[in-house]
């Protein structure tokens, strides 16, 4: 009699688990537009408006540049791992070839922590913090955000180029980016020979 009473209740309790699974399958499902996918090349990019960690305001992408939007995190290892490299490589190109923008999702409330991270590592760009609408970041979520590092290079159209989520080939990013912009390059010589 007990056993019956354990397989009845073990059966309510999977009965429940498979519908409670089923309604939150179809909630998916019918998932909002604002939770976007990962923006990709030919889409635009947004334009944004945050803070850097010396409370400065800056917009991005900068419109008639290259620019390369990296969204990370201090809670992100290979952000951390990539972060001086990435830094490396955009002194030997110089800001006039692509305009760096480093977006940490970790916001306001870490803006000690964030001080302190550039400071420890010379790092020398600027970090913009993100800010927090309701439930959702209000910039990474327009950019399909979804995970850290996610990495843009916006063409100075305003257009996406490229577009990465997770650890990157760091040299492969750098040679893709400059393949690109000599590709733009030349393509507007030939425009404006004609």
């Amino acid at each position: 009699m007990l056993s019956n009473q354990i397989y009845k209740s073990g059966l309510v309790k999977l009965s429940l688990m498979i519908a409670i699974l089923f309604c939150a399958t179809s909630l998916l499902a019918d998932e909002p537009a604002s939770f976007s996918k990962l923006l990709a090349a030919g889409q635009s990019a947004p334009i944004c408006r945050l803070n850097a960690t010396d409370d400065v305001e800056h917009e991005f992408p900068s419109a008639g540049h290259w620019n390369m939007i990296f969204f990370w995190s201090l809670f992100c290892h290979s952000c951390i791992e990539e972060m001086p490299t990435v830094q490396a490589r955009l002194a030997e190109l110089g800001e006039a070839d692509l305009r760096p923008f480093f977006v940490s999702l970790d916001t306001l409330r870490m803006q000690k922590a964030l001080i302190n991270f550039c400071k420890l590592r010379d790092f020398k760009h600027p970090v913009l913090m993100e800010r927090v609408a309701s439930d959702s970041f209000e910039t990474a979520d327009k950019w399909g955000v979804a995970m850290t590092p996610s990495v843009f290079i916006v063409a100075p159209d305003g257009k996406i180029a490229w577009s990465h989520q997770g650890p990157m080939d760091i040299e492969k990013f750098f040679a893709d980016f400059k393949e690109m912009s000599q590709q733009s390059a030349s393509a507007a010589c030939s425009c404006d020979n004609h």
